[in-house]
């Protein structure tokens, strides 16, 4: 009975198949009918919903890492997918693994997100050995998956040779200043990452030295998020310093930390001389009146800068007179967050009278 099943599927015509298809759900189409046989391969290659199929959401799904073998052996062949994501699936190191090897055969990958998925260090490293040669991924999130400083290490080595991932978030990752040490490291030396986020992790004064050393040398990050990593103003003392020569950074979010009024100084005096930053997030810093002062003088001369968020920093009516009073010399900014401010009607009558002139 088999042999018969079998014959009449090789013979079955090829508009009868794609019929069978279309009462099948896409996952199934992807992880269950490719390498069944040879035929079977180049109708679903033709079948338009799996030529189709480019986004593949697998969240919150319990696939574990005997799961994630079968998508990782269905990515070796196919040549469509181009995101995958698998937010919260428990894979672990070993489900790391099984995605790390079929990345090796992939190129039409480019955005995996495995937030939430505890791959540790062990698994950064099985990842960090697929970007040594992948050059199709172009953006990563590991987001909350403890790799720690030692899987930073590992995938810092990757980004020195790898040229072609741009976006790479490994925010809540327990990352202290041994694993921004080779971050850095890797910023002096790649070309082609363009957006980092740190967030939720711990810089300290090491670390954002560590840091504004690799920016030094770096020429094509645009967005760095280090919002939420316990950082006041020493941490960004160096950071700023780095502003003063930096010409690439266009983004900067530096929320949630507590960089408090003289943070607010040195950010305020590198915005005299930066011309490349056109976007600063400084919300819930405890910058206060003095640092909004600090802030505005920046303001009465940087022509860049087009989005300041200085929500929820205990600012007055006397911060909103130092904001009110550069803008009406700044022609620039156009997107002002203030949210959470203690302004009244006095600090909003400065506001809206600066408002008349600005234009």
């Amino acid at each position: 009975m088999t042999a018969k099943v079998s014959s009449s599927f090789l013979t079955l015509p090829v508009e009868n198949v794609y019929r069978i298809l279309d009462h099948l759900d896409e996952l199934t189409i992807f992880l269950s009918l490719r390498n069944v046989c040879m035929r079977l391969n180049t109708i679903v290659d033709t079948y338009n919903r799996y030529q189709t199929l480019i986004t593949l959401n697998l969240s919150t799904n319990d696939i574990g890492n005997r799961g994630v073998q079968y998508i990782a052996n269905a990515l070796q062949y196919n040549r469509t997918l181009t995101t995958l994501i698998l937010i919260c699936n428990d894979i672990g190191p070993t489900g790391a693994k099984h995605l790390s090897m079929a990345l090796t055969k992939n190129n039409t990958l480019r955005t995996l997100n495995l937030r939430w998925n505890n791959i540790g260090p062990n698994g950064a490293k099985w990842l960090a050995d697929a970007l040594e040669t992948n050059q199709t991924l172009m953006t990563l999130g590991l987001e909350g998956n403890s790799i720690g400083s030692k899987g930073t290490q590992y995938l810092a080595n990757a980004l020195q040779n790898n040229q072609a991932l741009t976006t790479l978030n490994i925010c809540e990752n327990l990352i202290d200043a041994e694993g921004i040490k080779h971050l850095a490291h890797a910023l002096s030396k790649n070309k082609t990452l363009t957006s980092l986020s740190l967030v939720s992790n711990k810089i300290d004064v090491d670390g954002a030295k560590y840091l504004a050393d690799g920016l030094q040398h770096n020429q094509t990050l645009l967005i760095l998020n280090l919002a939420k990593n316990e950082m006041g103003f020493e941490e960004v003392k160096h950071l700023a310093s780095e502003l003063y020569f930096n010409r690439t950074l266009t983004t900067l979010n530096l929320e949630r930390n507590d960089i408090g009024a003289e943070g607010a100084k040195y950010l305020s005096d590198a915005l005299l001389d930066n011309h490349g930053l056109t976007t600063l997030s400084l919300g819930w810093n405890n910058i206060g009146d003095q640092g909004a002062q600090y802030l505005a003088t920046a303001l009465h001369t940087n022509q860049t800068l087009t989005s300041l968020n200085f929500a929820w920093n205990e600012m007055g009516n006397q911060g909103a007179q130092y904001l009110a009073d550069a803008l009406k010399n700044n022609r620039t900014l156009r997107q002002l967050d203030l949210c959470g401010s203690q302004i009244y009607d006095l600090g909003a009558e400065y506001l809206f009278d600066a408002l008349t002139i600005n234009r």
